[in-house]
């Protein structure tokens, strides 16, 4: 322990409370959150593109409102956590929740979007 954190500070338990609490929302929250987004907005559904084109949509591409859902709730998660940086305990649980939700959601969106835009039942 170093002479500038008093023992019980909580900064510890800040920090790893941020990494679950970001790990558990970024994982169980997200898509749902998406979900919900698209159906208040009514954004239009995607159509399901062909096998094989993974790297062009062709002539129809996934509407713009599409991916502003999937960036809405990630960039909302990112100015509140932003929001927190001027005050110490809030930015020890907060940058850690961020930093730990931003790759789960950046991985279950890549999953769901996937299986929107290229699955197709047999």
């Amino acid at each position: 322990m170093d002479e500038v954190t008093p023992g019980g500070s909580g900064k510890g338990l800040r920090i790893s409370l941020g990494v679950i609490a970001g790990l558990l929302v970024g994982f169980f929250c997200y898509v749902p959150a998406v979900i919900l987004w698209q159906h208040f907005f009514e954004v239009p559904r995607p159509r399901v593109y062909p096998h094989g084109s993974f790297t062009s949509f062709g002539p129809d591409p996934p509407p713009a409102g599409y991916w502003v859902s999937w960036a809405g709730p990630a960039v909302l998660v990112v100015v509140f956590g932003l929001v927190t940086v001027p005050w110490r305990a809030a930015r020890q649980f907060a940058v850690p929740f961020v930093l730990a939700f931003m790759p789960i959601a950046a991985l279950a969106a890549w999953f769901v979007i996937g299986m929107d835009l290229f699955f197709t039942p047999d």
